[in-house]
């Protein structure tokens, strides 16, 4: 039995001071690790796992997100 993990293109990501929410392309993610993103075509932010959202500052502001929609499918062996 394997699990297949799949997570969206695109995220909501929140600028902390004006608590305005953007949606990001996804470059890379990994769970519970990273995720980088990409606003506007240009800006690229870094962000790391703080143990409830990601985190990271880009462009001179810090921005917040719970990341991308994950589906988990769980695919049974044949036999």
């Amino acid at each position: 039995m394997s699990i297949i993990i799949r997570h969206g293109d695109t995220c909501e990501v929140m600028q902390v001071s004006s608590k305005r929410t953007v949606e990001a392309v996804v470059q890379d993610f990994e769970e519970h690790e990273k995720l980088n993103v990409i606003l506007n075509k240009s800006v690229k932010i870094s962000m790391k796992w703080n143990g409830s959202q990601y985190e990271g500052r880009g462009a001179g502001m810090d921005f917040t997100s719970p990341g991308p929609k994950i589906s988990r499918t769980q695919l049974n062996a044949r036999g």
